[in-house]
């Protein structure tokens, strides 16, 4: 068995950060994204990963090179057209006919993925969702097996969403529906869908069954990956105290981090190297060798070899008068 993993997106939902870092490598809670993936995989038995990369990919070959050693391949997408292209990308890979593990590289998720290795069809994650329209979307019989599924649709007929988890039993079975779909230009949304090459996969006698992802969380942008942030604090929070300021839980400081008069917390996450100096800081990540100065901060996201300062502000103030900054 072999794992693709596509980290090739561009991440425009959170710029400017990904202008120069990749969304995979945005840290949550002193990690950085694709790190929570990687755990997830250790100890399945597999032959090699593949890594889709794309926007900035010379730096996520850098990092899992140099943290990780699993048999690793990269394989440079350079059209956008869709995930059913972006996985098209790895069919080479594949001289022999092999089960596939797909994982998407921008979701932190909890599961036992040992679990669906066992399986004898074809299995997708699933989870219940508020608002179905900004995912591929799943119908199922009492038990379990997809009837259909479609991507993003505007009026959905169920809040079952694919979590970005699929396991497939035949790589040659894939790939030949996503060329399908490609070369018939089957396009949803201008794009080259997974969940449409899987409904030609359905419509030619394979089955697919679903399993639920019981934690789940998102990293598209700046909010989620806060909400994100939080979550994971209740788990790998260092709680460090610092003589000088004042520490309220949970908090993650990373290494060789200078703090100093300041006051960190809640949901607060610190990348080694940064510097803090007479600030507040609540709800908020700073990236690594950041430095904040004199500032206050709730729901912020810093990126990494930032610097921010704010002068004191001086005021002359007369009787019975009310002044409220909102920015």
């Amino acid at each position: 068995m072999k794992i693709i993993m596509p980290i090739a997106g561009k991440g425009t939902r959170l710029r400017p950060h990904t202008h120069v870092v990749p969304k995979s490598l945005i840290r949550v809670a002193g990690k950085p994204i694709i790190n929570y993936i990687m755990d997830q995989i250790q100890g399945i038995n597999f032959s090699d990963i593949i890594f889709i990369i794309g926007h900035l990919g010379d730096q996520i070959r850098g990092y899992l090179t140099e943290n990780y050693q699993f048999p690793m391949r990269f394989i440079r997408q350079i059209d956008f057209h869709g995930l059913g292209h972006a996985i098209f990308q790895a069919r080479d890979a594949f001289p022999k006919d092999e089960p596939i593990l797909i994982l998407l590289g921008d979701i932190i998720f909890t599961m036992n993925v040992h679990d669906i290795m066992k399986a004898e069809t074809n299995m997708l994650g699933v989870m219940k969702v508020a608002d179905p329209r900004s995912y591929g979307i799943v119908m199922t019989d009492e038990n379990g097996i997809v009837t259909n599924m479609m991507e993003k649709p505007e009026k959905p007929p169920t809040n079952i969403a694919i979590a970005g988890i699929y396991y497939f039993q035949s790589a040659h079975k894939l790939f030949a529906s996503i060329e399908h779909i490609i070369r018939e230009k089957i396009m949803t949304r201008g794009e080259y869908q997974l969940t449409d090459a899987m409904k030609h996969m359905m419509y030619n006698g394979e089955k697919f069954k679903t399993f639920d992802v019981p934690e789940w969380y998102d990293c598209g942008e700046k909010d989620s990956l806060l909400d994100t942030n939080r979550v994971m604090l209740d788990r790998y929070a260092t709680n460090d105290r610092v003589s000088g300021s004042i520490v309220i839980p949970p908090v993650f400081i990373g290494n060789n981090c200078d703090i100093r008069n300041s006051i960190l917390g809640p949901n607060v996450s610190i990348s080694e190297g940064s510097t803090v100096v007479n600030s507040i800081i609540s709800n908020s990540i700073l990236g690594i060798e950041t430095s904040v100065e004199n500032t206050i901060l709730e729901s912020s996201l810093i990126g990494d070899n930032a610097f921010l300062a704010e002068k004191p502000r001086e005021f002359n103030i007369g009787p019975d008068s009310e002044m409220i900054f909102t920015k």
